[in-house]
């Protein structure tokens, strides 16, 4: 017999049990998704993300208009009960079918024998939060604000002072060289707690020129604005926290604002019947 005849090394041993393993189908595979599934994913991240950005360039116009009005005010009054140079603003947000609406409760301060540095106003703003009833709900937009547009369902998102007295001068010294409130600069701070960035905090101080200065807008942001600066719709600079508080001038300014804002946080909070241990979430 041939060697190919010949019987081979277990040939005839009984063959070996195999192990069938059940692989699940595709869709049960932890974490995959189908192509149409992953679309739909990245296109509401995206409208997540554009909704953001919308809503933080819609908290930044209002603040801007702010300091458009308070101009225009403190110009027109300069001679009969004149205005200090600062006011604030508490600004709010709702979603309505239109998308998300912002407005505002606002406060102008009279000139008058009392302190008017910004420091001081917020100071005593911040006294007055502090020393309300913990048991009685305290509303804002009665107990700061002069006036506001703010419906009861909105909520509450930031601060936003305007500032007529600038790098360049006083708000008297601006008055005494302008032919019209057009030609009265500002400065804009913005602050919003919020726990999601760095430091905790959104910020941004925009200088905003009169009509001498062509009316230029220079923003330098701590993660208020996230729009790609290629797409934003005016030109802005991305700073560190510290380098805000420290380089803009306005460092004490902005530490009485990040008290004032955590202040008014829990008191809508509790004002809209948000539980206790919901609360600043």
């Amino acid at each position: 017999m041939t060697a190919l005849a010949e019987p081979q090394s277990g040939a005839h041993l009984p063959p070996l049990p195999v192990t069938r393993v059940a692989y699940p189908a595709p869709l049960d595979v932890t974490g995959w998704q189908t192509p149409a599934g992953r679309d739909r994913e990245r296109e509401a991240a995206d409208a997540e993300t554009l909704a953001r950005q919308n809503l933080e360039w819609s908290l930044f116009e209002r603040a801007h208009a702010l300091s458009v009005r308070h101009a225009s005010a403190a110009w027109e009054r300069r001679f009969r009960r004149p205005l200090v140079p600062y006011a604030l603003a508490a600004l709010f947000r709702q979603r309505t079918a239109d998308g998300m609406v912002v407005t505002a409760a606002t406060r102008l301060w009279l000139a008058g024998p009392e302190p008017s540095d910004p420091v001081d106003l917020l100071s005593a703003l911040v006294a007055l939060a502090r020393g309300r009833d913990r048991g009685q709900p305290w509303d804002v937009r009665t107990a700061v604000a002069n006036r506001h547009d703010v419906p009861d369902d909105a909520v509450y998102t930031g601060l936003a002072l305007s500032s007529l007295d600038t790098r360049t001068g006083t708000f008297a010294e601006a008055c005494a060289a302008a032919r019209s409130e057009l030609h009265i600069p500002g400065t804009i701070l913005y602050l919003a707690g919020d726990p999601a960035v760095q430091g905790g905090q959104r910020a941004l101080v925009a200088d905003r020129r009169g009509a001498d200065g062509h009316n230029a807008l220079t923003i330098s942001s701590h993660e208020a604005l996230s729009t790609p600066v290629i797409l934003s719709r005016w030109p802005y600079t991305r700073v560190a926290l510290p380098l805000l508080y420290e380089r803009s001038g306005y460092g004490r300014v902005l530490r009485q604002m990040t008290e004032l804002d955590g202040e008014i946080h829990a008191a809508d909070e509790q004002r809209r019947g948000v539980p206790s241990w919901r609360r600043g979430r």
